[in-house]
């Protein structure tokens, strides 16, 4: 009589899965590290660099937005600020979104190794049950 059952996996390919499982685990963990320094970096980067540049601005040209607007003519030195303000958002934002972005992969591969592990679970209760009633 056929059972509707999947056969049981070989002990070596069991093992084998979850070598590879905790190698997913260990890329998983690589890539969160990695987007958590990004993130890390872009807070280091607005406090240390950007904030200061933004202070400085407005206490030296109180007459001058950051848009770009005054009421006469601007000399270089005021063109210069803003470009190096300006430069700074879209740096800080490429840091941010690349950090979130390493840090849902990890957990997407996290996730997926749990899953996988999860489908060997009736495999390697199936030989713990062997075991336990050949020592009976």
């Amino acid at each position: 009589m056929a059972s509707g059952y999947p056969s049981r996996q070989p002990v070596e390919e069991i093992q084998a899965t979850v070598g590879s499982i905790k190698k997913m685990l260990m890329v998983g963990a690589v890539f969160a590290a990695v987007g958590y320094l990004l993130i890390g970096a872009a807070l280091f980067f607005e406090l240390t660099q950007f904030h200061p540049l933004l202070e400085n601005f407005f206490s030296t040209y109180t007459d001058t937005s950051l848009a770009g607007g005054s009421g006469g003519t601007r000399g270089a030195a005021v063109n210069g600020a803003l470009a190096s303000i300006h430069k700074w958002p879209s740096t800080l934002l490429w840091l941010k979104l690349g950090g979130i972005g390493h840090i849902l992969l990890g957990i997407f591969i996290a996730l997926a190794a749990i899953v996988r592990a999860l489908s060997l679970m009736p495999h390697r209760l199936s030989y713990e049950m062997e075991r336990t009633q050949d020592q009976e």
